[in-house]
């Protein structure tokens, strides 16, 4: 039976190299011999020795094939098995891998016999399986057999092949090789130029693989070894597989492919400001390598962009038997740090790849004055603070690092002159951006700057020129910035009010810095600055997105600026206009609120319009609900505007308050709820008065409450007559809810009383509709003291005065008379009735019995309803005496006595006063007259004789002397003109003379005497 397979098998590789057709004589054989010796062969009809399967694929085992070959299996269903009972080859199935393979390449042979035919496989290695159906519903099969299969070519052409020698000292060539899915080898080998070396073939030492890579390696201690001195090598590079050969002749330029190793020492062995001095030695062996080297100096500094290295020309390299020296030349940058690298290549290489590894040093070039000067702006400054001085910021633009050049770099104010004078001002603080000088005048001041290091300062100074306070232009105000995405901002601004401060501008100065933070943290970063024209206010500016930028805005006239005005803060331009967060309640009364607020940068998105405040009385509380309809009322304004007023409020009430800010952009959301209670106000008047239960002393006065309080209610004063009453409420009772009622005692019988009431929080209501009520007959009121007229010795006259409170129609008076007995001590009281205010009462006794005492008393009478009488109280006694026609003796005796006395003692009163004017006369004849010189009189002139006789009546009369000289009237009228008096009377102090020694107090009345006219009246009187 062995014999049979091998039979079979040996047919298979030529029935598969056929058409997929047998056509003729030659397929009908093959097949008819394959189911032949498949019936004589039946015992070993299975897959595989040891498997009992259904059947078996022919061929049998792994199936390899070269690329263009057709592939023919057969599968074979054995009918003996039990699995393939009732099973024919309609239930056999192909699969390639894990898919059905396509009807279109499977041909039905037989009963027992289906097979499949590819004529083209594409290269690759799959499993071919052939599986019987055992259930065509659930598509269950059960496995007949399987087959890999190898689809692959003869070895094709490397891929990459290079060889380098590394610093001409070995040689390393690699290649890659291409995919196969059947073993291939390749192998490498070369020959020399020459005819000698054209002879004999150097194989490579060892080929080393991996997956995808093969390398082989010579040098001096491989077997062959490498060949240095040969600039050429001739290889040959084959590879074989199971479907044949393939060969490769390479002629590879040995000198082109040498890479040197770096410098073994690189030195800097000279640095000056702008160059250094490099050398480097050249590595072994390549001193005598032939072709020669190419060096290479690449550099970058620390200010360079990094990965991007310049190459210097090495034009002016210098090379003695083993050492390069060269001068690096144009360095740019001062005090910097450089990196420099070498490198060397073959002068006979060919691209970028061949030059060596680099050789490494760093050096540091020599320092100097700085390389520029910190730029400025007419508007560079900023001026703050108020009287008595003022703060003032000078700003700079920085140098770039690359130009400090130097250690120890600083900005310095150098000169400092104010209103054109030099001044030694130090700044309160420098940074690198700003100095601040701190509390400085008014006056115009001019700064200097420069920047400084260790080597001293810039060639060039910048200036500030700050104006005088006068002289200091109007700012622009409303200054904003809005952030746009990609680092884009609009600047907007509005200029200045006055039209006189517009007219001065000639242009606007934009500043932005980036710094860490915003505002109002100063900036210290990098400023920059752009001019835009005196008719623009609004400019957008691009800047780097990944930083922070605060912007500033100067106005600028010819000559002056006002100073930088900075945007305190950010506004997002597409984030949705938010609620306003700062908002409070500035002041509250009984029928408004004040509300002020504060604009944030985010409630500033678009132009800020206007701004609504809404509001509404809540139902309490612990009830935060409107109880009437929201309302509002718009503030229209702009950033600047910081308060708003809600009027006609209802007092004493808990109102919501929220404000929304309107913008270009739209309304904003409202802000969180203020809740605050207005103040108290005076209530409305109380409801109608009404009044019940009057009598002659009291009524009971109801009313309803206000409708609206307005506040806290204290209490109610009640108004009636001239009269009021305060009655006091708790608060913490429900007055509005029932009426209130108060009952008014001691009240004025039959009086008409108006009634009214207010009511009172923090002030009172109007008053009520007035009531008008009138008590009820009462007790008049006590009524004054009558009078008493004597008519005759048996009649008198009592009359009074109706009471002052009537308490009713005062129906008629009772008069009570009482006859005083003092001696028995009895007294007899009669009563008489009247309706008149006046009576004739007879007194029978007075004229019998001479002196006696009566007493009358008066009361009023009311009579009510139901004739009840009302009886006022009686009035104090009139009182009435009753005496005889004749003077009784002892009181003409009194009267003689006193008289008597009276006399006696006014007569002595008198001679007393006569005696003393007496004596004050006599005292006043002695008085001596001292006139001052020139007018006292001379001996003869006291002579009483040579005074002529003057008629002292004319001389008051003012009557002329007719003795007397034009100058002696003119002198004695001087004297009456100096001593003259008063007309006022008056008492003084005074001396009539120097010579007197004791003086004497002269009081007159109001008559005028002069001292020396009474003298002078005197002598003439006693001569």
């Amino acid at each position: 039976m062995q014999g049979c397979w091998s039979f079979l098998l040996g047919l298979c590789p030529e029935a598969q190299s056929r058409s997929r057709h047998l056509r003729g004589i030659e397929g009908a054989l093959v097949l008819s011999l394959f189911l032949l010796v498949h019936d004589t062969c039946g015992d070993y009809n299975t897959c595989s020795v040891g498997l009992s399967t259904p059947g078996v694929t022919i061929p049998r085992g792994d199936v390899l094939l070269e690329y263009g070959e057709p592939l023919r299996i057969l599968c074979i269903l054995n009918v003996s098995h039990s699995a393939a009972v009732g099973k024919n080859s309609s239930d056999l199935v192909f699969f390639h891998d894990s898919n059905e393979i396509p009807h279109e390449f499977v041909t039905v042979v037989n009963s027992t016999t289906l097979e499949i035919y590819v004529e083209k496989p594409p290269i690759s290695s799959s499993m071919y399986y052939c599986k019987l159906k055992t259930n065509n519903i659930h598509d269950l099969y059960t496995a007949v057999c399987l087959n890999k299969v190898v689809v692959d070519r003869k070895p094709q052409e490397v891929q990459n092949f290079s060889c380098i020698s590394r610093n001409w000292e070995n040689l390393t060539c690699s290649w890659k090789k291409p995919h196969s899915f059947i073993t291939t080898t390749y192998d490498l080998s070369f020959r020399l130029p020459g005819r000698a070396g054209g002879r004999i073939r150097y194989r490579c030492p060892q080929i080393v693989e991996n997956e995808t890579d093969s390398f082989c390696f010579w040098d001096l201690t491989t077997d062959p070894h490498y060949r240095q001195p040969y600039e050429y090598y001739y290889f040959t590079l084959s590879g074989r597989n199971t479907f044949g050969n393939w060969t490769k002749q390479i002629k590879f330029h040995h000198y082109c492919h040498v890479i040197p190793a770096p410098p073994p020492d690189l030195m800097i062995v000279n640095v000056t400001v702008t160059n250094a001095t490099l050398e480097w030695p050249v590595p072994f062996p390549l001193q005598i390598f032939p072709p020669g080297l190419t060096p290479k100096v690449e550099y970058q500094s620390t200010y360079d962009e990094r990965g991007k290295w310049l190459v210097a020309n090495m034009s002016s390299v210098n090379r003695d038997n083993e050492t390069y020296r060269y001068i690096l030349d144009g360095l740019k940058y001062a005090n910097t740090l450089y990196d420099v690298r070498v490198y060397l290549s073959s002068k006979l290489a060919l691209g970028e790849d061949k030059w060596s590894a680099p050789a490494i040093n760093t050096f540091r070039t020599k320092p100097t004055i700085p390389g520029a000067v910190p730029r400025t702006d007419i508007g560079s400054f900023e001026v703050s603070g108020g009287l008595p001085n003022r703060d003032v910021y000078i700003y700079w633009q920085h140098i770039p690092d690359h130009l400090k050049n130097g250690e120890n770099f600083e900005y310095k104010i150098i000169s400092v002159k104010e209103n054109g004078h030099e001044r030694s001002l130090t700044p309160n603080e420098t940074t690198n951006a700003y100095a601040k000088f701190r509390g400085i005048s008014f006056n115009s001041f001019r700064f200097k700057i420069v920047a400084a290091n260790r080597e001293g300062y810039s060639k060039d100074v910048s200036e500030v020129y700050v104006p005088s306070k006068t002289e200091l232009p109007a700012e622009p105000v409303s200054f904003t910035k809005i952030a746009f995405d990609n680092g884009e901002y609009e600047l907007s601004w509005k200029p200045p009010a006055s039209a006189a401060d517009r007219s001065k501008i000639e242009n606007y100065t934009i500043f932005w810095c980036n710094h860490e933070r915003d505002r109002p943290y100063q900036c210290t970063g990098f400023l920059n600055w752009t001019h835009v024209p005196r008719n623009v206010t609004l400019k957008k500016i691009h800047v780097s997105e990944d930083k922070i930028y605060q912007f500033a805005i100067s106005a600028n006239t010819k000559n002056a600026s006002s100073g930088m005005v900075w945007a305190s803060c950010t506004v997002i331009h597409n984030k949705v206009v938010g609620k306003m967060k700062s908002v409070w309640i500035n002041r509250i009364g009984s029928t408004y609120i004040e509300v002020g607020w504060k604009l944030d940068c985010s409630d500033r998105i678009g132009t800020v319009q206007g701004f609504n405040i809404y509001y509404c009385p809540i139902v309490s509380p612990y009830n935060l609900s409107c109880k009437e309809h929201e309302l509002n009322t718009t503030v229209m304004g702009d950033p600047l505007t910081i308060h708003g007023n809600i009027t006609n409020l209802k007092p004493y009430t808990i109102y919501m308050v929220a404000i929304a800010v309107i913008t270009q952009s739209g309304e904003g959301l409202q802000s969180e709820p203020l809740y605050n209670t207005t103040l108290e106000a005076a209530p409305v008047a109380p409801g109608p008065v009404n009044i019940t239960e009057i009598t002659n002393t009291s009524m009971i006065v109801t009313w309803q409450p206000p409708n609206s309080l307005n506040g806290a209610l204290r209490n109610y004063d009640i108004f009636y007559g001239s009269r009021n009453k305060r009655l006091n409420m708790n608060t913490n009772e429900k007055p509005e809810t029932i009426p209130v009622s108060v009952k008014l005692e001691n009240l004025t019988s039959f009086y008409n009383y108006t009634v009214s009431v207010v009511a009172c929080t923090t002030a009172c209501s109007e008053k009520s509709q007035p009531v008008t009520v009138q008590t009820d007959i009462g007790v008049p009121g006590v009524m004054e003291r009558p009078t008493v007229q004597i008519i005759n010795s048996s009649m008198v006259l009592v009359s009074w005065k109706p009471p002052h409170n009537r308490g009713g129609l005062l129906n008629y008076y009772e008069v009570t008379a009482i006859k005083v007995d003092e001696d028995s001590e009895r007294n007899e009281t009669h009563l008489y009735n009247t309706t008149a205010t006046e009576s004739q009462i007879p007194v029978p006794d007075c004229e019998t019995e001479g002196y006696l005492k009566y007493l009358f008393l008066v009361r009023a009478v009311n009579v009510g309803a139901n004739n009840v009488t009302f009886h006022g109280n009686w009035s104090s006694p009139g009182e009435s005496n009753c005496y005889s026609s004749a003077i009784p003796k002892a009181l003409v005796i009194v009267i003689w006595v006193c008289g008597t006395i009276i006399f006696l003692t006014m007569s002595v009163f008198f001679c007393y006063m006569v005696k003393r004017a007496w004596l004050r006369c006599k005292e006043m004849q002695d008085v001596e007259v001292k006139l001052p010189p020139g007018l006292a009189p001379s001996e003869k002139e006291k002579d009483h004789e040579y005074w002529p006789p003057v008629d002292t009546r004319d001389h008051i009369l003012g009557k002329p002397r007719s003795n007397a000289s034009a100058d002696e009237e003119y002198l004695l009228d001087k004297k009456e003109e100096r001593h003259g008096r008063n007309p006022i009377g008056d008492c003084r102090n005074e001396s009539v003379s120097s010579s007197l020694k004791s003086g004497t107090q002269f009081c007159d009345s109001g008559i005028e005497v002069d001292q020396v006219s009474i003298a002078s009246a005197l002598a003439y009187l006693y001569n």
